[in-house]
This record gives C-alpha cells, structure tokens and sequence, in this order.
C-alpha cells in the first residue's frame, strides 16, 4: 500500500469522547483507513473498550475494569472528562461499548477497518471468540501494541489480521524489521520522538509499511506526510485527512 491514511487513535476524540460508539462513528464517517482502539476484560470476562485500565481519566467514577462487573461499568458516564473539556457542547453521556457492540458497528460497512490493541492477559483470546461468533472477516480486523508475545498470539488467531507492532525508539530497528518478517506483520509503527527519515526508508526497503504513533502536532504532521510515512495513528483524522488530500 502506498497511499497516506490515518489511524483513527480512539475514534474521533475532539469531536466525540474518546472509545465510544459516537467516536467510532465519526471516525467512520471521515473515511479513515483504520480506527484504533483498546480493550481490557472485565471481572465477569466481558471484552470492553477503554484506553485505561481504570476509569480515572474518562469518566464520573474510577473503576478498575478486570475487578468490576460489565453490569456495574456500563453506568459510567465515559464523557464525564469531554463534557469537562468542552463546555461549549451540551454534556452527552457515553457508556462504556462492549466490543460485540464496536464490532457491530464496523460490520455495517466495509470501508473503514478496526485495530485492537490488547490491554490484558487473554484478552486476545476472548476477541477472537467473539470475532468468530460474529463471523466478522478477518482482513477487516487489525491488532497492534508493542508486546511481542500478544503480537504472536494474535497473529496465530488470525493468520489474516494486520499486525502493526508498534515500538518505541528505532535503536533496534534491524531486530525489529527481522521479527516483523518472521511472524508475517506487516506495518512497523514508531513514535513520533524518534521517527527519523532513514528510518522510513529502511522500513519501506524492507518490504514493511512504516508508521507513526501518535501524531497530534499539525507541524509534525507536515513532516512525517514528507517523510513518506504511511500509517498515522492520530487523535486529530480529520486534520490529518486534509493534509494529505492537500
């Protein structure tokens, strides 16, 4: 793939609380080429989404998601810190999505793909039951993070998924080009502080899609787009969207 495309980091976070159904929607709706998110498994063993593995930072109460039934979360208001943060907007309220739910709503098109960064141990697991059960196909599912292991493990569930193993610094750059061909992923994301151009260019030469994470600054958005980096994972899509059409 040669083309420039966001990844829609939590949805659409200015304009909807970030991972919910309204976020993901609008995500959608920009045609972003991916919309990434993360999900955790409560008490009673449901997959949910939420950036954090408590609530603290999102809504009206601190949960911790792995100690708390679905029933109990599903109250939780998780655009208590939107509403806060956009006083000019009417306050929503915004439950917790279940990842039945997320993956409903991707099913009803096939244009726009899900990511899934795995947050907890069996997690995986867990999504690939439900993935199954819902018949979603497997080239409209993506998984990303930086463990190797949950890399693996996903790939192994879906030999047909996208893989994006998303790292940190370029220091090992070759190592991580080598692990990405042995296991078959197919995008190599780092983060934007020690992103370089020869870096892109390594990536690219290796036959592998480069990519950035998590990319907010128009500027910086400027110079990865000249960079050629070819996967951004931002909070900003629709900004993004309009650089690289411009």
């Amino acid at each position: 793939e040669e083309h420039q495309w966001p990844v829609a980091h939590s949805g659409n976070p200015q304009k909807f609380p970030q991972n919910t159904i309204e976020s993901f929607e609008s995500a959608i709706a920009l045609q972003c080429d991916w919309v990434e998110t993360d999900i955790h498994l409560t008490r009673d063993g449901r997959v949910v989404i939420s950036h954090d593995a408590d609530t603290r930072g999102q809504a009206d109460k601190c949960c911790t998601i792995c100690e708390t039934e679905l029933a109990q979360l599903r109250k939780l208001n998780m655009a208590t810190f939107f509403n806060l943060t956009h006083g000019e907007k009417a306050p929503v309220f915004a439950a917790m999505p279940t990842l039945e739910e997320v993956l409903d709503l991707f099913r009803s098109q096939d244009k726009v793909r899900l990511s899934l960064q795995p947050k907890a141990p069996g997690v995986i697991q867990a999504a690939a039951k439900i993935i199954r059960q819902m018949n979603i196909p497997q080239e409209m599912i993506g998984f990303n993070d930086g463990c190797l292991e949950y890399m693996i493990s996903a790939k192994q569930e879906f030999p047909d998924a996208t893989i994006f193993y998303d790292r940190l610094k370029c220091d090992a750059l070759s190592e991580d080009i080598a692990v990405s061909h042995k296991y078959n992923f197919t995008n190599l994301v780092y983060n934007e502080r020690y992103l370089t151009k020869a870096a892109v260019e390594q990536i690219a030469d290796s036959g592998l899609t480069p990519g950035v994470w998590t990319v907010c600054n128009p500027g910086e958005m400027d110079r990865f787009i000249e960079m050629n980096v070819q996967r951004f994972y931002t909070d900003f899509p629709a900004l993004l969207m309009e650089k690289i059409k411009a």
